[in-house]
């Protein structure tokens, strides 16, 4: 009887190391403990720039100059009425909202800025699928694990290295 004891708490014991040391299970772990986090971007994947808010601005709309297949075409809630989804300044003034167009997986992305003098964070906060407003989907929360490394690493080989690289020559 003791035998079983020990195999079965043995079992319980690996069982329970795989599931901590997994990536996928650290992910899901998370987005549970995410879920009593403070402020606006709570789930958002962080990216931290060593320049000025108003340089990093500034790359951005840059890059959206050199690269206009990245800007937002017209999007719509019904299909009556379309609209510009224009980068701006949030209403509390806290944040610089930006959103960018994959229009390879038409999908807009929607990216928090903020920063002061020195320091800036990019917040990559959430994805819509399509141009019909309204099928807004979180980083870190709303995708499968998979799927949420592959959205982050698209937005960095994207968007976001081409900014550092606009940062780093100005």
């Amino acid at each position: 009887m003791k035998k079983i004891i020990i195999a079965i708490t043995s079992f319980i014991l690996i069982i329970f190391t795989i599931l901590i040391f997994s990536k996928p299970s650290r992910y899901e772990l998370m987005k549970k403990a995410n879920m009593i986090s403070a402020g606006s971007y709570a789930f958002s994947e962080t990216y931290n720039l060593n320049y000025s808010e108003a340089k990093v601005i500034k790359a951005i709309k840059e890059f959206k100059e050199q690269n206009p297949i990245h800007q937002v075409p017209e999007v719509s809630i019904s299909s009556n009425s379309s609209f510009v989804l224009e980068d701006k300044r949030s209403e509390n003034g806290l944040w610089f909202i930006v959103y960018f167009y994959d229009a390879n997986k038409n999908k807009i992305l929607n990216i928090a800025v903020r920063g002061n003098e020195t320091n800036t964070n990019l917040e990559f906060e959430s994805v819509n699928d399509g141009l019909k407003i309204g099928n807004w989907k979180r980083i870190n929360l709303d995708f499968s694990y998979d799927e949420n490394e592959q959205l982050k690493k698209r937005f960095e080989e994207s968007f976001l290295n081409s900014i550092k690289k606009l940062l780093e020559s100005s």
